[in-house]
């Protein structure tokens, strides 16, 4: 199983905080996400989560549009932005089996901290650094045991946006 972690584009700041859009530039730097990445990687994706927020939704929407992948869009539980990273980590475990792959977009510290606790056991330690619109993927090494209620995991890539910004700096 692969998962696809992707932090939300840039969104407007208003009030309620579940309510914020994506701006143009936001929505942009999705579209040149998807242009940088490589669609074979993704043929086997079965679901996109995404949390309730309207950012998330927008973002699963356009990077599924983008990437032309024909896996269902998923409003999922426990993937807002101050959600407990170990339900999310115990939602992905107890799919891993199935096979196919996931996409998750999500919000931080929840999307940090469930990369920190699925690679390294911890759930705060700022090891992982997911910039708006950055995407990781991970790859199953080892399934889901009573030693690892995770499983094990490893790092295929973290794409930071100034990959693919117009001018190399950070979005």
């Amino acid at each position: 199983m692969r998962l696809f972690l992707l932090r939300h584009a840039q969104a407007n700041d208003i009030w309620p905080d579940s309510e914020r859009i994506l701006t143009q530039k936001g929505r942009n730097q999705v579209k040149k996400l998807c242009r940088y990445l490589d669609k074979s990687n993704f043929e086997n994706v079965v679901q996109i989560w995404h949390s309730p927020y309207l950012r998330a939704l927008e973002t699963a929407q356009i990077f599924k549009e983008q990437m032309q992948l024909s896996a269902p869009l998923s409003e999922t539980a426990n993937i807002t932005p101050n959600d407990n990273p170990h339900e999310a980590a115990r939602m992905i475990a107890s799919i891993s089996c199935f096979g196919g792959d996931l996409v998750i977009v999500s919000h931080n510290p929840v999307l940090e901290n469930l990369c920190d606790l699925i690679l390294y056991g911890q759930k705060e330690g700022g090891k992982t650094v997911f910039r708006k619109c950055a995407l990781a993927a991970l790859t199953l090494v080892e399934p889901p045991s009573p030693a690892d209620e995770y499983g094990i995991w490893t790092l295929n890539f973290l794409l930071s946006p100034s990959l693919f910004s117009d001018d190399g700096s950070p979005e």
